[in-house]
């Protein structure tokens, strides 16, 4: 496969995943700050832009994070280029320049996603909240994973797919717990009033609260919550799942056996690997997990750019 090739396929489910992953805390969080009083929810909309890495710019363009500031620079702004718009116009753009490479329609379900998105008047969606934006992206990227894996043989190409798909949601499961247990244990609470109603968002922001439930039956703390994101072996979100599937792409590539790596991205991934397979999350939180987390994320960095050195043959940052 052309270098050409692997790259356009794997930054197309980069973005893909990039712009689902903004469209679900963004859709979560607005609705669940909406219903706390108006001195908390003022607190709370900074995480979003941490998490998305654009807390700068932000800064340069708004004054204030609210909610209509916040839903219009993650989701519509040409001059954000990790807004929800950009993600999609660049996942498109990547799948224009291989349509010989993927199915009919794949490329119809990826071109009609980008009008889609496009046919929305940010001045109208704007007042009424984001919900039916960001369902349109969701489900969009659900039609997307479920097409490609449909339609395209499960050769190089789909592993490549894979690998952007998984790193991605890696990394951002990385910055939402880092991000938000930072901000929910040192934003000041509510006299005698746990603040589940937070820790709720967190879990539906990565589809998991349901799953939480059913592991732990208990009502919602901190710490399993923690654990649930990054270290349940199952949960197709949680930091443990993706790099397993990061790791099982890159074998598939090299043809590399277990136990041996042969380019500086499996070994990375190897180490990440071993680190979630044995550390409970009493470790990790005497470790510090913040540090954790950070040294999480430097790796996944690692890793997607020693995947571009062996596979692309040029340097990239997300």
């Amino acid at each position: 496969m052309l270098s050409r090739i692997a790259d356009s396929l794997f930054w197309l489910a980069r973005y893909m995943e990039r712009a689902e992953d903004t469209a679900r805390i963004l859709d979560v969080n607005y609705h669940m700050l909406l219903e706390e009083s108006e001195k908390f929810y003022r607190l709370r909309w900074d995480p979003l832009l941490v998490m998305a890495g654009e807390e700068p710019r932000f800064r340069t363009l708004y004054e204030e994070a609210n909610a209509h500031t916040v839903f219009e620079f993650l989701a519509f702004r040409q001059d954000n280029p990790n807004s929800i718009v950009q993600c999609i116009a660049k996942a498109r753009e990547n799948a224009r320049t291989i349509r010989d490479r993927l199915s009919r329609e794949m490329w119809e379900d990826i071109n009609g996603m980008y009008h889609a998105v496009n046919g929305f008047d940010p001045r109208q969606e704007i007042p009424g909240g984001p919900h039916r934006f960001c369902d349109v992206i969701k489900f969009g990227s659900h039609r997307f994973h479920g097409v490609a894996d449909a339609t395209l043989p499960h050769d190089e190409g789909w592993q490549f797919l894979r690998l952007g798909c998984f790193l991605e949601r890696a990394e951002m499961t990385t910055r939402l717990v880092d991000v938000q247990y930072q901000y929910l244990l040192e934003a000041p609470q509510p006299v005698g009033q746990p603040d589940n109603h937070q820790w709720m968002a967190v879990l539906k922001s990565v589809g998991a609260y349901e799953a939480y439930h059913r592991k732990y039956y208990s009502q919602i703390q901190p710490e399993q919550v923690a654990e649930m994101l990054i270290l349940h072996p199952q949960h197709p979100r949680s930091i443990k799942f993706s790099m397993n599937e990061v790791q099982a792409g890159l074998r598939a590539l090299s043809g590399t056996q277990p136990g041996s790596y042969s380019n500086e991205a499996e070994r990375i991934t190897g180490k990440v690997l071993e680190g979630l397979r044995y550390d409970k999350i009493e470790d990790i939180f005497h470790r510090g997990l913040h540090t954790y987390l950070t040294e999480l994320l430097g790796a996944s960095l690692k890793i997607g750019e020693n995947i571009a050195r062996s596979y692309f043959y040029y340097g990239v940052s997300a």
